[in-house]
């Protein structure tokens, strides 16, 4: 077994449940959450009976695993994570509870799209507002792009510039864009949810919203604070309410 390295590179930790890297040291607590609704990622597939594979891009602490895992009517799903972040691919209690399958070291924007297209469900909990305004761009159309027919992505976002700045070196959380409600409204999400308190939008998007890209227009604007964004989803006569919303037709 190889010592696993930061190298900035896209690498696998553990394959199959086991880890197929020596892990360093690494602390005792990790962090990396998020408030956007995981729990939509159950209603994201045409048939949640079936096999269903689920990428998790940027994985934290593992949330998304836990919550189907912990579902009877999802726990036989296969759940794949991807982290840029080097200490969170170091958690080794996380990868001990066996909930991910296979976990990588890497960048979201560097995930090569074969893999992609092998996947049932692409989830992006609040990882897009970390990035500029044409890496956002080229992120989202890459995955709406690798989308099969029945395929969807699940992402979360604020729906405004919230301003959050790195917590410790090299840990990919500061936010470079906000995204205003209409313009992921403007995608045609066949679902979404918003979070009431923290004006975080989950969205449920299937290929089809590739060809809506130019509605998709990330600001660096950091006074489009949450108080504009809330005034813009009440021009649209939209709440944030924490209602799970329908919008396929």
């Amino acid at each position: 077994m190889q010592d696993f390295v930061d190298r900035g590179r896209f690498q696998q930790v553990v394959r199959d449940y086991r880890l197929v890297l020596r892990l360093p040291a690494a602390p005792d607590r990790f962090e990396g959450n998020s408030y956007g609704c995981k729990a939509l990622t159950k209603l994201a597939p045409a048939d949640p009976g079936a096999p269903v594979s689920v990428l998790d891009i940027g994985f934290g602490v593992g949330g998304l695993a836990d919550l189907l895992k912990d579902d009877p009517a999802t726990r036989h799903w296969q759940v794949d994570g991807v982290d840029g972040f080097y200490p969170t691919c170091c958690n080794a209690p996380l990868f001990a509870r066996a909930r991910y399958r296979h976990i990588w070291h890497g960048m979201a924007e560097d995930i090569p799209a074969a893999r992609l297209a092998a996947y049932d469900v692409l989830c992006l909990f609040d990882v897009i507002e970390h990035l500029d305004a044409d890496a956002a761009t080229r992120l989202l159309s890459g995955l709406l792009g690798a989308l099969g027919a029945d395929a969807r992505l699940v992402l979360s976002t604020p729906l405004f510039f919230w301003k959050q700045d790195a917590q410790q070196e090299g840990d990919l959380e500061r936010h470079l864009i906000g995204i205003a409600p209409a313009s992921m409204l403007g995608l045609g999400p066949r679902l979404f949810h918003i979070d009431a308190e923290h004006l975080v939008g989950t969205f449920v998007f299937e290929r089809a919203s590739l060809a809506r890209m130019a509605r998709f227009q990330p600001t660096v604007d950091t006074g489009f604070d949450q108080a504009a964004g809330r005034r813009q989803l009440e021009a649209l006569g939209i709440g944030a309410d924490n209602v799970v919303y329908s919008c396929s037709a």
